[in-house]
């Protein structure tokens, strides 16, 4: 490309940007600011209105393999297109609700849309737009997510109290609908070669300059069999539990003991901390690798439980929400970090299926299970305890995961020469 010309894959990762500010929040951070006003109103449980995320998370179960595989594949703007659509209308039919059962079946209609519409699609195309500074462009794309909750918490807080639950959700639609589907329509593109281009920094890697420093030297299928792939999906597994139980249930805590402006400013206040720490994870897995930015991630989470077990009053408040916005960035952005560590970019797109498989696995059941062990205790103590165990459980999977993967790789060869990976340098000086 041109030089003083942007590079058309940072358009990609702002478009990414407005969806994952929009779409995502909505069915995970600020999923649950709709929890007391939807279950006094309809007089049921914290683990019945909770289920209704089981089923939306649930999707991704059995679905992710299929749906990666097709975007992959597929006219991929053409399936996020209207899956957003739908997501739109579906999402604001939970605002006609009413019985728990009309919430499970809208819920069941976004899981399928979720999945086509946002992380994985956007996962793909910053794996196709990007061979260096992957990191940095994963961390943009997913800062949205933290953007999305800091901008949404006050707002729809303020919705629920002068409007009402139901109209808060028909507006939050609207958002959804006027930002993210132009978006996918006219800016999002899936892979470079469509317009005539080249992966950022693709260039470097012609004339002896290797495009990875190791690549796995198995077959996708026979990596199943490995332990590393074992150690990685319990990883996600355990990831999804950790960050659905903490998003999902950190708003309804928070208002059992604070007013909702001073719960909603916390949220706020951890999600503006989380859209400038995945910007800082995405620059520390490209310079330190993915053992240093899982060691980070997941002990700066794992504090958020902590600050909750052991402080009391506002003070432990705030310190959980830095901990936990230093330590957010892991639920979106280490399963990709952490499976293009491991795999090579052709193994990537039926690989990251299972990964966000085994994600939504945990993710269907980690606030469900937090909000049944507050129905059962009327205390979230225990379910702290368990998500802290949980989350050094993760990072330990994930790093046994990438070691152990490192028996099978060779480094890359580039015209029949191995290419030490002391030789392999990051340079800066690439435009943005």
């Amino acid at each position: 490309m041109k030089k003083g010309k942007i590079f058309y894959g940072w358009w990609v990762v702002l478009g990414s940007v407005l969806i994952t500010t929009t779409m995502i929040p909505s069915v995970m951070a600020m999923a649950n600011k709709f929890l007391i006003p939807v279950t006094s109103e309809m007089a049921i449980s914290r683990s019945t209105f909770a289920f209704s995320n089981t089923i939306l998370q649930g999707m991704g179960i059995f679905l992710s393999p299929m749906v990666t595989k097709r975007l992959a594949t597929g006219n991929l703007k053409k399936m996020q297109s209207i899956s957003i659509l739908i997501f739109g209308i579906a999402f604001a039919s939970y605002g006609l609700a009413r019985t728990p059962y009309h919430h499970y079946l809208s819920s069941f209609v976004i899981g399928i849309c979720y999945l086509y519409a946002t992380v994985i699609p956007i996962s793909l195309m910053i794996n196709n737009w990007f061979v260096k500074k992957r990191g940095l462009a994963m961390s943009l794309a997913m800062a949205g997510i933290g953007l999305g909750g800091f901008i949404f918490s006050p707002l729809v807080t303020y919705w629920i109290n002068h409007f009402g639950w139901r109209t808060a959700y028909f507006i939050f639609a609207a958002i959804i609908l006027i930002v993210s589907l132009p978006v996918s329509v006219f800016i999002l593109k899936k892979e470079p070669a469509q317009m005539g281009l080249t992966p950022y920094g693709a260039e470097e890697t012609k004339d002896n300059q290797p495009t990875h420093a190791k690549t796995i030297q198995l077959s996708t299928k026979k990596s199943f069999a490995k332990p590393f792939f074992l150690l990685l999906i319990i990883g996600m597994v355990l990831n999804g539990i950790i960050n659905s139980g903490a998003m999902g249930q950190f708003p309804p805590a928070l208002e059992e003991g604070y007013s909702t402006a001073f719960a909603a400013s916390i949220i706020s206040l951890y999600s503006i901390i989380g859209v400038l720490e995945k910007l800082l994870l995405g620059w520390l897995n490209d310079r330190f690798g993915i053992v240093f930015s899982a060691i980070f991630g997941c002990s700066t989470f794992s504090a958020s439980f902590i600050c909750l077990l052991l402080g009391n009053g506002k003070p432990a408040a705030y310190a959980m929400a830095v901990c936990f916005g230093l330590g957010l960035a892991i639920g979106s952005m280490m399963p990709p970090l952490v499976t293009a560590s491991i795999y090579n970019t052709k193994q990537y797109g039926e690989v990251y299926g299972y990964v966000s498989s085994a994600t939504q696995i945990g993710m269907s059941l980690g606030s469900l299970v937090v909000a049944s062990i507050f129905d059962l205790t009327g205390s979230y103590t225990l379910g702290w305890i368990i998500l802290f165990t949980f989350t050094l459980t993760t990072m330990v999977s994930w790093i046994g995961a990438y070691k152990l993967s490192r028996k099978y790789c060779q480094q890359t060869k580039t015209a029949g020469i191995p290419v030490p990976i002391q030789q392999i340098k990051q340079t800066d000086t690439d435009y943005l």
